[in-house]
């Protein structure tokens, strides 16, 4: 498995099968049609191409994400053109921002990112489906880490190469007032919502757990070193997906995979077994089989860190603790910041502003239907741990006014000014760099 590595707020329902679904098919055709279509280049962008297997991509994204059902080869065709588009704007971008030195982007960010974004994929799956998708598109998830890395990296760049030409935009008093009388019957409605605090109560693994887990791999580790073959060792023990194939991660170079897995790998002769590696994927035993250059084959048996039933009971006993206690009179905001996991409210009290209604989880809309301003949730559960939660306030669903929304309203007119610069510095790009549009 090639690797590397502020908590999502977790109430917003976010559709990851499908999209994962989507990734996994166009990053890995399986077909030799689907590799015909990546040899095709749609658009050319100074030194860099745009494939038309990667147009296809982004196409199934978008009328996923829209919901869009395509009735005719003429939309279809429409709709590629302009996603091209915007897609040669982005290499302009990306170009402009890969050559502007200010622009700084650390791996520590990007991986904290990729990790974020893997778990709201794998929330939506069990695990058994998560391996079972991957194999049967041959993709390894190191693959899959790899691809958003790259991604992640460049979107970071280029957001940032954004602000930074952005920093100056302002919008006065009268723009605002005009935008409103000239959009005030299409402007979206306020929708119906609720300004929530939350306990997240993560269940985590605890050290006895932790302790045990070691312990096998400690025990897999000496029966390697006593001569049992390592192949087969990975191929019954392993957690990880190159188990199927006896751990082989194949050859990989510097930067394939997280610092201190890759540090012991390349520390390590050819035939020899590391000690057990501990990483934020779970304890690891690797085997280096070859040293070619600045690349290094190994194989590697993965013990993958996970809760365990007593450590869901134990978070669980917690979660009804503060739960009467809070019944009693307890102070919300202190315990929030004393227990719960989210770093990023957990500094505010637990505070985590306003949510639409229709854009919660099931559960989280369940547990907050009924709850009246100042009132608390009893423990409920959800992919990211055991929350309780607080209303601050509700609003119901209204049109837009000055008087109530100005702050909303004058962000739309930011954007909207955003909007006009950044075309405007595109287009400017365009001229001076080099663009060829072969759809």
């Amino acid at each position: 498995m090639k690797m590397r590595t502020c908590k999502l707020k977790p109430l917003i329902f976010w559709e990851g099968i499908a999209l994962l679904l989507i990734w996994i098919f166009y990053l890995h055709p399986g077909s030799s049609s689907a590799q015909q279509v990546l040899d095709r280049i749609v658009a050319v962008v100074g030194d860099q191409i745009i494939s038309d297997s990667e147009l296809e991509m982004q196409l199934a994204l978008y009328v996923n994400q829209m919901r869009m059902e395509l009735k005719s080869e003429a939309q279809k065709g429409q709709l590629k053109r302009e996603i091209l588009d915007q897609m040669v704007n982005d290499r302009l971008l990306l170009l402009a921002a890969q050559k502007d030195t200010n622009i700084e982007v650390t791996s520590k960010e990007v991986e904290e990112s990729v990790k974020e974004q893997l778990n709201r994929i794998k929330s939506e799956f069990t695990e058994e489906e998560f391996r079972a998708q991957l194999k049967a598109e041959g993709l390894t998830e190191g693959e899959l880490r790899k691809k958003y890395r790259e991604q992640t990296k460049e979107k970071m760049l280029t957001d940032r190469l954004i602000a930074s030409k952005l920093s100056r935009v302002s919008v006065s008093t009268k723009e605002v007032k005009d935008f409103y009388e000239t959009h005030k019957d299409s402007l979206p409605g306020q929708p119906e919502a609720v300004k929530l605090s939350h306990i997240l109560l993560e269940i985590v693994p605890s050290s006895e757990t932790l302790d045990s887990l070691k312990s096998k791999a400690e025990r897999i580790r000496k029966l390697a070193n006593e001569g049992e073959d390592f192949a087969r060792l990975a191929s019954t023990c392993s957690d990880d997906p190159t188990g199927e194939r006896g751990g082989d991660l194949g050859f990989f170079k510097k930067g394939d995979m997280i610092p201190k897995f890759e540090g012991v790998a390349f520390a390590l002769e050819p035939g020899e077994i590391s000690d057990v590696v501990e990483t934020e994927f779970g304890y690891h035993i690797i085997k280096v089989e070859e040293k070619k250059g600045d690349q290094v084959h190994a194989r590697h048996i993965l013990l993958l860190v996970g809760s365990s039933e007593r450590d869901t009971m134990r978070t669980e006993e917690l979660a009804d603790s503060l739960y009467h206690l809070l019944l009693e009179g307890a102070d919300f905001a202190e315990l929030a910041k004393e227990f719960s996991s989210d770093e990023e409210s957990q500094k505010m009290g637990g505070e985590l502003g306003w949510y639409p209604v229709e854009q919660m989880t099931p559960e989280i809309k369940e547990g907050v239907k009924d709850l009246e301003v100042g009132q608390v949730s009893r423990p409920l559960k959800s992919q990211y741990g055991i929350h309780i939660l607080k209303a601050l306030d509700k609003r119901e669903g209204r049109e837009l006014s000055l008087e109530d929304d100005w702050d909303v309203i004058k962000n739309m007119v930011r954007r909207k000014k955003t909007n006009e610069v950044v075309t405007e510095w595109v287009e400017k790009l365009r001229q001076e760099i080099h663009v060829e549009i072969r759809l």
